[in-house]
This record gives structure tokens, sequence and C-alpha cells, in this order.
């Protein structure tokens, strides 16, 4: 059964639609003299979607519009109109709700409107049901990261005192194995925590210059030269945009070879720009280009790369290898329209 609250403020149109919508025996129809009645039934009853009637002059549906979203800002609504106005199609665009012209006679826009209600209510009670999931999936994976992480402790710490009290050279290598595996396991649920808020909290306009100062000063680089030209250069991108550049200065640290430099720099690009970041070492082979980005790939844990792509992504930022082999590494994130800008110039987003 589909609950609906109809607001329309003549009797006789909201009448004629609710033995319509109810005829069929799948919905109820709650009427409701005014957004605000509305507003409460929606809080404290099961309600599936919104009917607004915009009539003009008369009823501003845009206006009830208005004050429904502050209020129930997830719940399907449908703006019906007799008139077919712009201003109405971008409004209701503009507050997410549907919006259907009733043409002449009403009672033949009446099936598009069961089909609309229909599709809009199946569409939000999916969208519950992977948020509801997704819900389930943060707390267990937090709990359940959180209490492996208190058992390799202990075990670390059991560890230790064996490898104190060990004298076999034999037993003192195993030990020195179960250690490493250990860290190794700690490091993978360091990964798998920031993979799991990846995308959580919106994007932010961020100073290229010192984020990539920062994540290089993180870093044991010893005598590695780091060039970093980006200034200005603003990027929109997610909050974990500064690990992402860590993981390429790791990248570097654990895969690079015979590296003395490193240069981060924009590029600007038509309407976008290219954030360049290129080391003079070995390179990588042409067949690995794109196999570097997959999780798990490489001899160290395999997850810097891919989570580096996955974090640029958030904002439609993409990165590809285009280094010559032998000649030195060279990733470019080509950053889309409007992702980017220099200090002192306003956000087009």
């Amino acid at each position: 059964m589909i609950s609906v609250i109809l607001l329309d403020e003549k009797t006789d149109r909201r009448t004629e639609l609710t033995r319509y919508l109810e005829g069929s025996g799948d919905v109820r129809v709650i009427t409701s003299p005014s957004p605000e009645h509305a507003i409460e039934q929606c809080r404290t009853g099961s309600v599936d979607v919104v009917i607004v009637r915009h009539e003009e002059p008369g009823q501003d549906g845009l206006a009830v519009l208005t004050i429904l979203r502050g209020h129930i800002p997830d719940l399907p609504v449908i703006l019906l109109s007799g008139t077919s106005a712009p201003h109405l199609v971008s409004g209701a665009r503009a507050h997410h709700a549907h919006y259907i012209h009733l043409q002449e006679p009403v009672t033949s826009s009446y099936p598009a409107l069961d089909q609309v209600i229909g599709l809009a209510v199946d569409l939000h009670r999916a969208k519950q049901r992977v948020a509801f999931q997704e819900k389930k999936l943060q707390i267990v994976g937090s709990v359940t990261r959180h209490d492996v992480l208190n058992q390799l402790t202990a075990v670390n710490g059991y560890n230790e005192l064996l490898l104190m009290m060990v004298k076999d050279p034999t037993m003192v290598s195993y030990l020195g194995k179960v250690r490493n595996a250990v860290d190794k396991i700690r490091i993978q649920f360091q990964y798998a925590k920031i993979y799991q808020n990846l995308g959580i909290e919106p994007p932010l306009f961020q100073r290229c210059g010192p984020v990539v100062q920062q994540a290089g000063e993180s870093l044991n680089l010893k005598t590695i030269r780091v060039i970093n030209t980006c200034r200005d250069a603003i990027i929109c991108a997610d909050p974990l945009f500064g690990k992402a550049v860590t993981y390429l200065f790791e990248n570097v640290i654990q895969a690079g070879e015979n590296v003395t430099e490193i240069r981060v720099f924009i590029e600007e690009k038509g309407d976008g720009a290219v954030l360049v970041f290129e080391d003079n070492g070995t390179g990588v082979p042409a067949s690995d280009k794109e196999k570097i980005f997959g999780c798990g790939f490489g001899q160290n844990h395999g997850w810097g790369l891919f989570l580096t792509r996955e974090i640029l992504a958030v904002t439609g930022i993409t990165i590809a290898e285009t280094g010559e082999p032998g000649k030195g590494t060279r990733f470019e994130m080509h950053i889309p329209s409007g992702r980017y800008r220099c200090e002192g110039e306003k956000p087009s987003v």
C-alpha cells in the first residue's frame, strides 16, 4: 500500500483525484489543508509521496515545495500544474521533485501520474534499503576493525615477549615473520578504513601547493629533492586528497629506483588543468601502466595507487601513468572544468 498526501485547495479537484488514485486499491490518499499539516503527517506517519498542485493565480506550488523541502528533504514530491512553464520545471528540478504538466482533459494525465508515483516510491524505498545496508556495513566494518586491531596488539605484545625469551635462531626468525605479518595486517586495516570513509564528507577546494608540501614532509624522502611549483593552484577534491598525494610519494619510495628528484606542477589545459607528479627514476613498464592502479598489485601492500585513483575519482579527476619507460614515472591527474582555479578567482561550482 502506498500512502499519498495530496495538497490541493480545490475540494472538487481533490476529490476527483483521490477517487482515481484509491480506485486501484493500492493507494491510500491523505488530504492535507496546509504544508505544515503535511509535514506533521510525514513526521508522525508512514507517508511515501507528497503531491502538490500548482495553480496560477492561486496555489503557489513552488512556495509549498520550498517549505516541504526545508523539513522533508528526501521524501518524493510530485508537482502538478495545468501550465507548462520553464520556471516550474527548473523549480521542481532544483528541489529534486517530479513535475507533471496536466493536459486537458486533466483526467487523461492521471495514468501518467499513477506511474510516476510508483516509480518515485520504488526509487525512494530502494535508496532507503541501500542507506540501511551501508549503515550496517559501516558499523560492522568499524567494530570488526577495532576488535581485530585490539587482538593484533595482544598478539604483537606476546610475540615481543617471546623474542626476548627465545634464543634459537630459527625460532627468532619465525617470530620475526610473525611480527612482519601482524604489521602488514595492521596496515591493510588502515587502508581499509580510508577506503570506507571515502566520499563521506563533501569535496573541498584545497590549495595544491601546501597539500603537496605536507605530504612530502610526512615521509622520509632521504636524498630525494622535491620541486613543488603548484603555488596558488586550488583544486576541488575529496578531503582525503592529501592522502592521495602521500600515496604517490610512497610509490616513489617503494617502487622507484635511483630517484633523486620529484617534480609536482600544474598545466592549464582548456577549461581544466592537469596536475603532474613525475620523477627521474626508471619508470613503469608499458605493460604495467594500468595494472599499477589495481588493488593488490605490486610487491608491497598494493593499495596506495588504487586508493589514489578512487580518491581523485570522487570529484571526476582521472589519473594515468604517462611516463616513458626508463626515463621516469609521470602521473597526470586531469582536473575537469569547474574543479580548478587559481587563488583569488571565484569557484565556478
